[in-house]
């Protein structure tokens, strides 16, 4: 993977959940040798992932889990981005410490969740949470980091693929290490879930779903109290060779300090470009057996 600086106005983070153009996510094909930004001021950069090299970063220490399980190897898993990183809290000083406020009551109640190991209880008290709850996207014109994940499943129509991912969330959550909390057996419009991570440290990421069959669209908003502000779009194209082409549209802020507390702590970075190989991995994986 390589780093490359891109000039501030040829990226655009304050447009989120739109497909992202040429001028804001670089193709793979540009590549050039990693440069360190003058420490002064934000950089814009695009860094590009290329699936077939292995997941290994060039010239920079591995410092997380890069390739995640051998799976997927031919379903041309590759990534690009863009916008302002590393991500930075957005929203007034009351709005992060709310959030901060429900970050830290959901992470004791994942930590719970984990002890318990899931439930009844544990889904009835998540159902009840989660109603007080409201979407937290990215606020428009804040900084923002953008990712465009593209991967293909040969042979398997979108249809099939954009079904298999809205009755089966919890296999396509669980090959990343997620469990969804309270358990479903399928996505519906409107539906708030938490993913869960043991971590450490354990933590209940909130989200509400929206489905697009006709668009074979499925769009995933972060909820308060997530340590991001974000949205994920995923969507299921065709090839026009009888497979699926999956692109997966990312844009995400900082929702309270304790993003800035976590970058420094962790790879959360690393760990949501892990997450989201396993996920399209599986799905490729799963849908090419059957």
């Amino acid at each position: 993977m390589s780093r490359i600086e891109s000039p501030p106005s040829s990226l655009h983070p304050g447009l989120v959940d739109t497909e992202a153009t040429p001028a804001t996510l670089a193709p793979s094909s540009q590549r050039t040798s990693p440069s360190r930004p003058a420490a002064a001021a934000p950089v814009s950069t695009v860094e590009v992932f290329r699936g077939g090299e292995g997941g290994a970063r060039e010239n920079a220490p591995v410092t997380g889990p890069r390739s995640g399980p051998m799976t997927g190897k031919d379903n041309r898993f590759d990534f690009a981005v863009g916008g302002s990183f590393p991500p930075k809290p957005t929203g007034n000083l009351a709005e992060q410490m709310k959030q901060l406020t429900l970050t830290a009551a959901q992470s004791e109640a994942a930590a719970a969740s984990v002890v318990m190991g899931g439930g009844s209880v544990v889904d009835a008290y998540a159902r009840q949470h989660l109603k007080r709850l409201d979407a937290s996207p990215p606020i428009q014109g804040a900084p923002t980091s953008l990712t465009d994940y593209t991967s293909s499943i040969p042979g398997v129509s979108p249809e099939k693929a954009y079904a298999y991912f809205v009755r089966n969330p919890g296999a396509v959550f669980e090959s990343a290490g997620i469990q969804v909390r309270p358990s479903v057996g399928s996505l519906t419009d409107g539906a708030k879930l938490f993913l869960e991570e043991k971590g450490p440290p354990p933590v209940w990421a909130p989200i509400t779903v929206r489905l697009e069959p006709g668009a074979k669209t499925l769009h995933i908003t972060t909820l308060d109290g997530h340590p991001l502000r974000g949205t994920n779009r995923f969507v299921f194209q065709d090839d026009g060779q009888g497979g699926t082409r999956l692109r997966q549209y990312s844009a995400f802020q900082g929702s309270s300090p304790a993003t800035e507390v976590g970058m420094k702590l962790m790879d959360p970075i690393e760990r949501q470009h892990g997450i989201w190989r396993s996920v399209h991995a599986h799905l490729h994986d799963t849908l090419r057996e059957r």
